[in-house]
């Protein structure tokens, strides 16, 4: 379904302080957010006896995380899920707190102009996506937040949960955003169906997803069943623990720290544009031409679509940012180039606001004409907000 929208930003939600009196330094992205959820569960095992803990049995790679809470959530322990339905609640309880601060105004930091201090107030539509948002555990979670608005009389906000709270988000946010000069291509070329790649930059994994889209009726990106696109698939992001010692963008680097910073942008780069080729086969495969628009949804305020700069909020990719000399675009683009893959264009859009993007076009909420915030909870808090 095609829906039109417009989107007024990302608001930096992730910087939001006040939300529990307890804890007034803490921001919503500490208290809301997979990373979040999983430091809840440490704190709770480490206040048992050793042969009490809970989620040290449901480990994720020797470490409790928020999918160490989720699997307790759905194991035949009923104890074990009885403790995560109280973490989950009071991640709920945090996230609910958090949106009716922003919702009524409050949420603001001091620097904020005046047009983003407007971009939270009088919410309409909350979605909740993420990997926080997965199956049973997004279920209760959203149910449990509609439960705390209810009762502090914001039952007139609808939450739901997201239809596509995982890489394919971002993707397929990035190829939406970016449909009409598919469209233009395709119409140019006189063709009535066209595929695009679409990325997803994350912390932990990049993700890559081929649509076909449809130049007929109401040139919606095509799915079959409940399977996304043609083709989509994902790799663990490069050198994730020594990416940690570049976190702060105020560090001068020494010249081997800068050295291996650039060696390890590099390799991200070329793991993405091995996704892109891998891409380009499958799309070959299904008998489609592709389009020369590439869509990448990346971490980080991008301004313009079309310049290629990330401007900031990259902490964990090194030297990426438009401070550091670093166009995106380009360099992926001549990247691609020095591989064989001549003529192609990339576009690259915040990672909050693809997956806000995807969930609204393709969502299940049938409301119009009203604003929306998208939350998406994995590893950090990434959002944005509109209107429908």
């Amino acid at each position: 379904m095609n829906r039109c929208f417009k989107i007024l930003g990302n608001g930096q939600i992730w910087d939001v302080k006040g939300i529990l009196s307890s804890a007034p330094q803490k921001t919503f992205e500490d208290l809301f957010s997979g990373r979040a959820l999983g430091q809840m569960a440490r704190e709770f095992d480490q206040s048992l006896p050793s042969d009490k803990k809970i989620f040290s049995n449901f480990k994720e790679n020797s470490k409790i995380t928020g999918l160490s809470v989720t699997n307790a959530l759905l194991s035949k322990d009923k104890n074990a899920a009885g403790k995560a339905l109280v973490l989950l609640r009071q991640l709920a309880k945090n996230a609910a707190k958090g949106i009716e601060v922003l919702t009524k105004g409050k949420g603001c930091k001091p620097d904020w102009p005046n047009k983003e201090r407007n971009y939270w107030k009088n919410l309409d539509v909350i979605i909740i996506g993420g990997g926080v948002s997965e199956n049973t555990t997004g279920k209760v979670l959203v149910e449990l937040i509609k439960i705390y608005l209810s009762s502090r009389d914001l039952q007139d906000i609808e939450v739901y949960q997201a239809k596509f709270p995982g890489k394919e988000a971002g993707f397929l946010g990035a190829v939406a955003n970016i449909r009409g000069l598919v469209c233009k291509e395709a119409k140019k070329k006189k063709l009535r169906k066209i595929s695009a790649i679409g990325i997803d930059l994350g912390r932990d994994e990049i993700g890559v997803g081929l649509m076909a889209i449809n130049l007929n009726g109401e040139n919606i990106i095509l799915r079959r069943g409940t399977y996304l696109g043609l083709f989509q698939h994902s790799v663990k992001t490069p050198y994730h623990f020594q990416r940690k010692g570049f976190l702060d963008s105020r560090k001068s680097y020494s010249k081997k720290e800068y050295a291996m910073g650039k060696d390890i942008r590099r390799l991200i780069l070329e793991k993405i544009a091995d996704l892109i080729v891998l891409a380009q086969a499958k799309a070959m495969d299904a008998g489609l031409q592709i389009s020369r628009h590439i869509a990448v949804s990346v971490p980080g305020s991008t301004g313009s679509t079309s310049n290629g700069y990330i401007v900031n909020s990259t902490d964990y990719l090194p030297f990426f940012r438009k401070k550091d000399g670093f166009n995106f675009s380009h360099t992926l683009e001549g990247l691609l180039v020095r591989k064989g893959i001549k003529g192609y264009h990339v576009h690259i859009i915040n990672d909050g606001i693809a997956a806000g993007i995807a969930n609204v076009c393709f969502g299940p909420f049938k409301t119009k004409g009203e604003k929306f915030a998208f939350f998406g909870v994995g590893s950090g808090l990434a959002g944005c907000v509109g209107l429908l």
